[in-house]
């Protein structure tokens, strides 16, 4: 009828609900409301700007709304205030970069969304970067199970239409949906998001699943202010949460305007009630005899109240929640707001019309507004149940009974923390050479932008490419210049050279994720220009081609299997569920965090696919739930870490210096073998005895080595390395369904040439043993270990089984002497690097005990809203389970298991954590192979007390990995063996009784042992920030971190000029000071600088006695000043610190000295007017009369 009929013959009403939808006649049903004037539910008008998403973002932010980091990029004309000028209206600048666009001068990272300005076009795409594996996720209305597709070779952004591109927001995987019914009125939902991996979690009736999550009092506020700029009395709009420090922050990235939610019993009985009451109030008030909930556009309010005399507030109305009988409910307002403002009296209510909505009428960003829960979250007391969550049995009475339900479960699983390696990689390879090729300098100096003096790092997709059509070039211009093969030997050389990087650039995709480019200059000409001018000309470069190091298949394959088991193993697995359960309900909290090497982020991603059964690819599961930020990256890498470094370096030369002594191990004393492979190592000693003689060992490696690269050259002699097919897929061979055959007849892993694998080991070979000074480098027996076991898992088809398989074995025994030894060799190096490189994450882990012990919601993202308990068909609603796994590499393993092994000295120190079974197990293990995992539980004992110690236990597991051999994977048919995924099962290494406190008490120890002097300083610092923020330092205004710096820097500023006015000539002796500390230098009575072993040595070679007491007189007199200076120094910044302190008291002191008065003044006062009343027999009147 409204589609055909004029609006002339439509029905008359009093109360219009109209909304936008594809084939809806909105401009028909403006004309109609323009004659007729009903009264609109939702304003028409703002609905058209609803079908822009360009003027929903602009609106949003004038509302001080937050909204993702986007950037418009028009090509209609649109002026971002919601006018459009197809004539003087300029189309946006676009530039597209491999891992960012930049529009108009603003940058936009991948991964980043694009969506379509208009609303009704749900094509929306996700663009991930390189460093995830690139590729693009399409985004559509749900069809069957699913709502978005991968496509790994679509990198580029769409060329046509207008498009909004918008930073990719993390939000744990989840979205959350957000329905409105007038201003004081939200309900919330939360699901499963697209992009994770594109999967419709549906119910047995086939709706998408769905749970009410608590709002906090900013989405309320963002709720109401959606309702009122939008004019949208029902409304729904998406909500991205994202948790920045302890706050969240909710982007608003749509508005959806009419909406309803799917199905909710409670919210469809509250949303009845608040329309009825709404649009009562407009059209026949004097029927309603009470409100819970208004409108402030309403503009007929204030004539309600008018017309409607002012009585004693009435009861709200009494309803039923779903599901319960009039009998035993107790009448319940429809929700916690809407029960606030049916106490409100009419004033109040009259004054929520004009609160303001925008930042233009004086309104707050939405951000600076407290964060807290609108509603109690559910406790986890008690809440352990029998049948766990059995859906199937739910029959619950009250919403009490399905949170307090005692079971008869002893413990609770609380948390879940692991420590895991990455998995499986290819080898990490290096080429490098120095060339002089003027095609090579042209390149280097056409994008060094005449910087011919610094390092030229190359990763990107178009400078990449033109280096491979330069080394193209030069591969015709070698080739052409002695045909016949009558080059010379250089010439053969730089070819040969050439030839290998062609092979490495043209094995993927130029994407600039597996190879990586540096060009670093050598020497340098000076020539002259067009006009005349000399110029700096690069001459010769170094040039270094890096690639490899990535996740394999087999590596993926392995970590998707390992978290199916940890799945399966540590989380109960109860008939309703388990862990999948509640992940699905929002009742399991689990954040995964990485170092930003490519093969651990993707070993994470592949670990989340298999613990949560999710499907599709591993870029968008990787950029979708793996944490990546700031605080991670300094958590599980320790590159950044100079004394670590240091020591280090120091393990490995002692480990250098022992391992390559010409002795037998049967013949050789005790104390020989310790000082080789150190103390209560029973894993090296078992491979120390396996290896025999480790120089004879050494010499054996380096022959097969070489016996390996005469096989490998005949089969080049024979085979070019240009005719080879270079495969992209697979685990290594080809499957027999795959028809391209290679010329050669030989398919390497991943494209890998058998020039590529001669050369990788070749440069083992030439590295590995230095016949000038007849020394080993046993840092290069790692790398001969992993590629050996490489070559035998991925290229098994070289014929070359019986060499790899006796190399593997002496280089595996030999490894695992060395590996270990690098991260301490006494036990006392082993605690002290330990404490250095993993104190951070020991520290991160103490926090994550903490809070899984005391029930903080804090990290808890979504927690489910206990109103619609009644329609939620689960039992325990309190149970929570945090998990919180660390991805990272294997020094951080060595390192963690060095502080778990090894109690600290000082003091006493703790007591170790781990049993004497436990500690033979560690010790024991050979090796910390791929996906070595260190497992930390947390359990609470439900029947003790809460002051109880024993409440809570820790359990501690560990397992060595993928440690399977693989010989047994060598064959051909390895396909058809299934335990080439697996890793060792978990054992528990933890003590019998072991408490939460006893963990954290250790892990303090460490932590502080483990700081260094500059994270000392940034400790402190960031300890009087946090005590400020947190209210401990009363009277002192919150502050960045950056203005204490300040602050400390402008008064050493004062102090130096203070000594410098005192005592001018220390000033150049102090500055010297300052240098002598960043260069290990020492200050020379002419304030000259130089090395402290010269000018040991300078003294030591000064003869006459004179210049011998002058100089050392002069030392001790400049010692002195020195002294005195710093002395100086110290007890200003000294002063400094007690004069802040003296003020934070002072404050303290002085508030309570007027506390203190005015309560004693107060009883004199109390006293005193005792006394006259008593005296003047006035009658003392009874309070509770008056």
């Amino acid at each position: 009828m409204i589609l055909n009929a004029p609006i002339e013959e439509w029905p008359l009403c009093d109360v219009l609900i109209a909304f936008y939808s594809n084939g809806y006649p909105l401009d028909k049903v403006e004309e109609y409301t323009a004659l007729r004037k009903p009264f609109l539910l939702n304003d028409l008008k703002m609905q058209r700007v609803l079908k822009d998403r360009r003027r929903v973002y602009d609106q949003l932010a004038a509302s001080g709304i937050d909204v993702p980091r986007h950037v418009f990029m028009n090509r209609d004309g649109y002026l971002s205030n919601g006018e459009f000028d197809d004539v003087d209206g300029e189309e946006a600048e676009l530039i597209e970069h491999d891992d960012y666009i930049e529009v108009n001068g603003v940058a936009i990272h991948k991964p980043f969304v694009e969506k379509p300005v208009d609303a009704d076009d749900h094509n929306i795409a996700i663009y991930y970067p390189a460093s995830a594996g690139g590729g693009c996720k399409k985004l559509f209305r749900k069809v069957g199970d699913r709502s978005s597709e991968f496509y790994p070779d679509i990198n580029e952004i769409r060329r046509e239409g207008s498009y909004i591109y918008e930073e990719f927001v993390e939000t744990q995987g989840t979205d959350v949906k957000m329905y409105t019914v007038g201003p004081d009125y939200g309900h919330a939902e939360a699901r499963k998001s697209p992009t994770v991996d594109g999967k419709v979690e549906r119910n047995e009736d086939g709706k998408e699943v769905r749970f009410p999550v608590i709002l906090t009092l900013r989405e309320k506020e963002i709720a109401r202010r959606i309702v009122i700029v939008f004019k949208q009395y029902v409304c729904g709009f998406d909500l991205l949460r994202v948790q920045e420090g302890d706050s969240f922050v909710s982007y608003v990235c749509d508005v959806n305007g009419f909406s309803f939610v799917k199905n909710s019993r409670k919210y469809y009985d509250d949303c009845a009630q608040i329309l009825t009451e709404h649009m009562l109030a407009a059209v026949k008030p004097k029927a309603l005899h009470g409100f819970s909930a208004l409108d402030p556009l309403m503009k007929i309010c204030r004539n309600v109240f008018v017309q409607t005399p002012r009585r004693k507030r009435l009861k709200s109305f009494a309803r039923t929640s779903s599901g319960q009988s009039q009998s035993d409910s107790c009448p319940q307002s429809p929700t916690p707001v809407t029960e606030m403002e049916s106490s409100m009296d009419d004033s109040s209510i009259l004054s929520n019309q004009n609160a303001a909505a925008t930042l233009e009428e004086g309104a707050l960003p939405v951000r600076e507004m407290p964060d807290m829960l609108m509603n109690k979250h559910a406790s986890r007391s008690a809440t352990s149940s029998a049948n766990g969550d059995d859906d199937a049995q739910v029959s619950v009475t009250s919403t009490e009974a399905k949170i307090s339900t005692s079971g008869t479960h002893r413990e609770e699983l609380r948390c879940v923390i692991a420590v895991v390696r990455h998995g499986d990689r290819t080898p990490k390879q290096k080429l490098k050479v120095n060339m002089s090729e003027p095609l090579l300098l042209d390149y280097f100096q056409k994008h060094s932008k005449k910087k011919c003096k610094k390092d030229l790092k190359i990763k990107a997709k178009k400078p990449m490419t033109e280096f491979l059509e330069c080394v193209l070039a030069m591969i015709v211009q070698k080739e052409d210049e002695a045909p016949g093969g009558t080059r010379n030997l250089e010439g053969k050389r730089v070819l040969y050279k050439l030839r290998h990087m062609r092979d490495v650039l043209e094995r993927w995709k130029i994407g600039g994720l597996n190879r990586k480019l540096q060009l670093k200059p050598r020497k340098w000409d000076e020539v002259l220009d067009a006009d005349g001018k000399k110029f700096l000309r690069c001459s010769e470069v170094q040039l270094i081609l890096k690639w490899g190091g990535n996740l394999t298949k087999l590596g993926e394959k392995q970590a998707i299997s390992l978290g199916e088991r940890f799945r399966n193993t540590m989380y109960p697995n109860t008939p309703g569920g388990g862990i999948l359960r509640l992940h699905s309900t929002f009742r399991h909290d689990m954040k995964i965090k990485t170092s930003d090497e490519g093969r651990v982020m993707k070993t994470a991603a592949a670990f989340a696919k298999g613990l949560l059964e999710l499907e599709g690819s591993i870029p968008p599961i990787l950029v979708s739930l793996v944490h990546k930020e700031k605080d991670s990256l300094h958590m599980l890498d320790p590159s950044g870490n100079k004394e670590v470094k240091e020591e280090l370096e120091a393990c490995k030369l002692s480990a250098n210096m022992h391992l390559q002594r010409d002795f037998d191990v049967d013949t050789a004393p005790f104390e020989e073998i310790e000082a080789a492979v150190g103390p209560r190592q029973t894993s090296m000693t078992q491979a120390l005895r396996m290896v025999k003689n480790p120089r004879k060992a050494l010499f054996k490696i380096r022959e097969i080595i070489g016996e390996l690269l005469e096989q490998l050259d005949d089969m080049l002699g024979v085979m070019a390395s240009d005719v080879e097919n270079k495969d992209e897929g697979g685990e290594g061979l080809l499957g027999e369904e795959d028809d391209d055959e290679a010329l050669s007849g030989i398919k390497l892993y991943k494209g890998e040439t058998l020039l590529e694998l001669t050369e990788r080991w070749r440069l083992l070979h030439t590295k590995l043993y230095d016949e000038d000074t007849d020394e080993f480098d046993l840092t290069r027996v790692p790398d001969v270990h992993d590629n050996v076991r490489f070559d035998m898992l991925h290229n098994p088809h070289l014929g070359l089984t019986a060499t790899l398989e006796e190399l593997y074995n002496l280089a595996k025994d030999m490894a695992d002497c060395v590996v270990p030894q690098e991260y301490g060799t006494t036990i006392d190096e082993k605690r002290s690097i330990g404490d250095k490189m993993c104190h951070a994450l020991l520290d991160k882990i103490k926090y994550d005990l903490i809070i899984a012990r005391t029930d903080n919601q804090v990290d808890m993202r979504y927690m489910i809203n206990l109103d619609y308990s009644a329609d939620i068909p689960i039992n325990t609603l309190g149970r929570r389970v945090r998990t919180r796994l660390y991805f990272t590499s294997e020094s951080h393993l060595h390192t963690l298991l060095n502080v778990l092994r090894f109690p600290s000295k000082v003091s006493g120190g703790k007591k170790s954590l781990l049993s004497k079974h436990g500690a033979n197990v560690i010790s024991s293990a050979p090796e910390l192979c791929y996906l070595t995992q260190v497992v930390i539980r947390l359990f609470e004992n439900v029947r003790k007390e809460s002051s109880d110690p024993k409440r809570f236990r820790i359990e501690i597991l560990f397992s060595p990995g993928a440690t399977a051999t693989p010989l047994h994977m060598s064959e051909l048919k390895r396909d058809e063996d299934a335990s080439r995924f697996d890793t060792e099962p978990l054992q528990r290494v933890s003590s019998d009784y072991l408490t939460c406190q006893d963990v954290e008490d250790y892990f303090s120890e460490s932590i502080r042992e483990g700081q260094t002097l500059e994270e000392e300083d940034d400790d402190t610092l960031t300890t009087i920030a946090d005590d400020v923020k947190g209210g401990k330092i009363e009277g002192v205004k919150e502050s960045p971190k950056e203005d204490i710096v300040k602050s400390n820097q402008e008064s050493a500023k004062v102090s130096e000029e203070k000594l410098a006015h005192e005592a001018p000539t220390s000033e150049p002796l102090k500055r010297s000071v300052v240098i002598a500390e960043d260069k290990n230098f020492e200050i020379e009575p002419e304030s000259t600088l130089k090395p402290i072993e010269e000018s040991e040595q300078r003294v030591e070679e000064t003869t006459d006695p004179a210049e011998s007491a002058f100089s050392s007189t002069t030392t001790v007199r400049q010692e002195a000043e020195q002294a005195d200076e710093e002395e100086e120094t110290s007890t200003l910044v000294n002063k400094s610190a007690v004069n802040i302190m003296a003020k934070i008291l002072s404050k303290q002191f002085f508030w309570t000295s007027i506390a203190t008065f005015s309560f004693v003044f107060g009883i004199g006062i109390l006293v005193v007017s005792r006394e006259v009343s008593t005296q003047k027999d006035f009658k003392t009147r009874r309070w509770s009369r008056r």
